[in-house]
């Protein structure tokens, strides 16, 4: 199978059958790059509603796309009431539970507490394509703005790669990681490190138990104007880059705590073979 980070927390999975799997869609970097839209994928998997996990997902899964899409159910609701044309290709998964689409199973798990707004911090950057969409999602159910962090895992041909979700903590119940390595025993956990909190992301690694960790999220990215009024945000600069998370911290914190586990840093359109 091949592995390729595309930057943020977008990675495509490509496995020996040729099935291409998409996490997080965020493609700017890809587009900037081939100067074309992103094909079509076989399958979507989103963690949550941040711009930088979710951008792409409307354009991936309309204009008679074929793409299958496996998320928490309050997203698959939204996304069948939004694009009807979706609700035969939407494969709901609630955690600490599974779903299999053609021959890949799928895994889901509660990610480290954070509530998100999918319109407030879609206005906040400006991400013009979708804030109709957005407001749509208003109009289905409010509750469906605020969707919670999930991680998921993927099991096919042998392998199991984790996608760890992790932006920083918030009130809420805490989660036991060290289970969730227990139940899913990843082989590969691709883990997000955020900025302020490189050691948590490392200590996290470490209790998933994978010999191999690939970060993501650890790049920093461009701010655009912040349209609500006393947005944290707007202590940086429009042109002033959002600062990056703290890559060697996180390594040598995670090698303190799991000297055998091997980490692979990848570039934006990197691939590995896993």
């Amino acid at each position: 199978m091949q592995l390729t980070w595309l930057g943020r927390s977008c990675f495509e999975l490509i496995t020996a059958r040729q099935t291409r799997i998409l996490f997080d869609p965020y493609l700017d970097y890809y587009q900037e790059q081939h100067q074309v839209p992103y094909p079509f994928p076989d399958m979507v998997c989103v963690s949550h509603g941040h711009p930088d996990h979710f951008n792409d997902v409307p354009a991936l899964i309309r204009d008679g796309s074929p793409a299958l899409v496996i998320a928490i159910p309050q997203l698959c609701r939204a996304l069948r009431e939004l694009v009807p044309e979706t609700q035969h290709r939407l494969f709901p998964v609630i955690w600490d539970d599974q779903v299999e689409v053609q021959g890949v199973r799928f895994f889901a798990f509660r990610s480290p507490p954070m509530q998100t707004s999918l319109y407030t911090l879609f206005q906040e950057f400006d991400v013009k394509p979708v804030l109709d969409f957005l407001m749509a999602f208003r109009q289905v159910a409010d509750e469906i703005l605020y969707l919670p962090l999930t991680s998921f895992g993927v099991e096919v041909d042998g392998m199991r790669v984790l996608h760890f979700v992790f932006e920083g903590e918030e009130d809420g119940d805490p989660v036991d990681v060290d289970a969730i390595g227990r139940q899913f025993a990843p082989d590969i956990a691709l883990v997000g490190v955020h900025t302020g909190d490189e050691k948590h992301a490392a200590a996290y690694a470490a209790a998933l138990g994978a010999s191999k960790v690939i970060p993501h999220h650890y790049r920093a990215g461009f701010l655009k104007p912040c349209m609500v009024k006393d947005c944290p945000l707007q202590r940086y600069r429009p042109s002033e880059p959002l600062p990056a998370a703290d890559l060697d911290l996180f390594t040598s914190e995670l090698i303190r705590l799991s000297p055998a586990t091997t980490i692979l840093t990848l570039d934006e359109l990197g691939s590995v073979e896993i």
